[in-house]
């Protein structure tokens, strides 16, 4: 009965992650409640979560990238690296895997990503290489380089916490490290060779003149003074003169959607337009219109015109308007700059832009002052995608934070402190040397994921109580045990893979490695081959946007869709999985 029970909030958890209806964090506290409801668990194994070493080890890492972030302390680095690769593709794919993935080994990879993004744009504009052929290696970087160290991604923390739970030895700072660089060449050869080929070659990012063609929907309303007032679509000119194409026309609470040529505009009219956006900054002064979000908080008098500038800005995981409207917070108001039209998911959004609700990876076309955006950069989560970039916040505390992270490193892989208080230590002096101040801690760390982990380590408990750990256990060796567990671990990985896809790689760790732990004891063999196994694979998810947060943050600058996720992303998927399923074992003998 109780494996049963087991079993069936396992399956409505993975369906509840995999189709977001309910946002993944909330979903890990319906688990962690219900375990303790039901007396799966008792309360203090369902709060257990929110005290373990992993979660608090992850907590402290996302303080220390945030430190060495926002002091600059890696950019340059990064910077030298970049302009080196010339103007080669080959060369310069290989400089942004190789550069992100050595970030990401030591910082969380989002936020390796984040902060190279903004330069991989820059430099793809100086080569004339689209950024969609870019930055899909950039995350896919960011994800390979994770997995070369313990403190690398969440997953990696995960597995040597559970290892250490159930066999009392854990993983060293670089056990990692072979399997990871492997990987990590195969998948730079990859990309490099046939992945980018792969990738779409469309011109999408900002508004500079890299960026001449994406094109945005944008919302202009038909004042009364308009010489568009009274006329038909098909004699306005917006077409021939501006290339500019009326996708749809909101007329008090109706909406014409693909207008006929014919159709009269009238005073009032909102116009969704899809075009250059050059074109409807000057078809807006020409024809009488104004952006949409202009209406209620009209454009400040700004003085000198060479300080305004026109760019894209991209909503990053910890930024505070991530969830509201541009209504809600009085974007113009609050910060001085007027937003002329928002892309998502590698498409327009036909909506009125001021109602909608902002999320991580949408990307904002803003007017404004320059000293607006950069401060809008600077201090609200936005990441810049054009020739304006924001200053760091401390760049002569960039050396302590270095030296920080390195102390970090020495005191772990020599096993004198454990990673848990090694971490620790290191994001309290981040704080106490001022590379970050005390308020930015709480905006830095990713809550959300550590509720998710917090909450999904019960279940983990309750497959292992229950016996539905061992039970799936069973299911999987009776189905390809006799080839031996080579085969076995290939399988584990090859589930762990697919989960998390679909679902947050830290909730699939979790989920698995109890699986994982079974199948090893019911082998015989030793369990840190099969851990290792889950976090390499909890790590793999190349195929989709929603899999990782790198892979959304690229989705909007690099105009990518889903397909081109899969595509890119499948055989590199395929890869990964032949390569740890025959190198594991021999690094980590059984």
């Amino acid at each position: 009965m109780e494996i049963t029970l087991v079993i069936t909030i396992l399956l409505i958890a993975i369906f509840l992650f995999a189709t977001e209806l309910i946002r993944m964090d909330l979903v890990s506290l319906m688990v962690l409640l219900t375990l303790a409801l039901t007396g799966l668990v008792s309360v203090e194994e369902a709060f257990s979560g929110f005290s373990n070493p992993a979660v608090i080890t992850v907590a402290a890492m996302f303080v220390i990238s945030a430190g060495l972030t926002n002091t600059g302390a890696l950019a340059p680095l990064g910077e030298r690296l970049l302009r080196f690769s010339g103007d080669s593709p080959f060369r310069l794919v290989v400089a942004i895997m190789l550069c992100a993935a050595f970030f990401s080994a030591f910082i969380n990879n989002i936020g390796a990503a984040a902060m190279l993004m903004p330069l991989v744009v820059s430099v793809g504009q100086k080569s004339r290489i689209s950024p969609s052929k870019l930055l899909i290696p950039l995350a896919f970087g960011s994800l390979l380089g994770g997995v070369c160290t313990l403190i690398g991604t969440p997953p990696n923390i995960l597995m040597n916490a559970l290892l250490i739970e159930h066999t009392g030895e854990g993983f060293s700072m670089f056990s990692f490290t072979p399997v990871g660089l492997v990987i990590l060449a195969c998948g730079v050869l990859y990309m490099a060779t046939i992945g980018r080929y792969l990738l779409p070659d469309r011109k999408a990012g900002t508004l500079t003149e890299a960026y001449e063609v994406k094109e945005y929907v944008t919302e202009a309303r038909v004042l009364e003074k308009s010489p568009l007032v009274g006329k038909r679509i098909g004699q306005c000119g917006l077409d021939q003169q501006f290339d500019l194409r009326v996708r749809a026309i909101l007329r008090g609470r109706k909406k014409f959607p693909f207008p006929h040529r014919n159709r009269k505009i009238e005073a009032g009219d909102t116009l969704f337009l899809e075009g250059d956006p050059k074109a409807i900054l000057k078809v807006r002064e020409s024809k009488g219109l104004a952006i949409a979000p202009e209406e209620d908080n009209p454009p400040l008098d700004v003085g000198d015109k060479s300080s305004m500038v026109v760019i894209e800005a991209s909503l990053s995981p910890n930024s505070e308007l991530a969830g509201k409207t541009l209504r809600e917070v009085h974007f113009a108001d609050t910060y001085g700059l007027t937003v002329l039209a928002l892309w998502r998911k590698g498409a327009p959004v036909v909506r009125k832009v001021d109602h909608v609700n902002l999320r991580f990876g949408d990307v904002l076309l803003l007017q404004g002052p320059r000293e607006n955006v950069v401060h809008l950069g600077r201090n609200h989560g936005f990441l810049l995608m054009g020739d304006v970039s924001p200053d760091t916040y401390r760049p002569q505390k960039a050396p302590i934070a270095v030296i920080i992270l390195l102390g970090v490193i020495i005191f772990a892989a020599s096993g004198i402190l454990p990673i848990m208080l090694s971490a620790s230590l290191g994001a309290l002096l981040m704080v106490l040397f001022r590379c970050l101040r005390t308020r930015e801690i709480y905006q830095t760390v990713n809550w959300q994921i550590l509720v998710l982990i917090a909450g999904t380590l019960p279940l983990g408990i309750a497959m292992e109580k229950s016996g539905a750990a061992h039970f799936l256990a069973e299911l999987i060796i009776n189905v390809v045990g006799p080839w031996g567990p080579w085969v076995v671990l290939s399988a584990i990985f090859l589930l762990t893979f697919v989960l998390t896809e679909v679902m947050s790689h830290a909730a699939a760790a979790v989920l698995i490695a109890p699986i994982a732990y079974n199948t090893a004891i019911d082998l015989a063999v030793s369990p840190r081959p099969f851990f290792m196994a889950v976090a390499v694979a909890a790590s793999s998810c190349f195929m989709t946007p929603i899999s990782h947060q790198s892979n959304a943050l690229v989705m909007g600058p690099g105009g990518y869709r889903f397909i081109d996720y899969l595509r890119a992303g499948t055989p590199l998927n395929l890869l990964v999985w032949l390569v740890a399923s025959l190198l594991i074992p021999l690094v980590f003998p059984f």
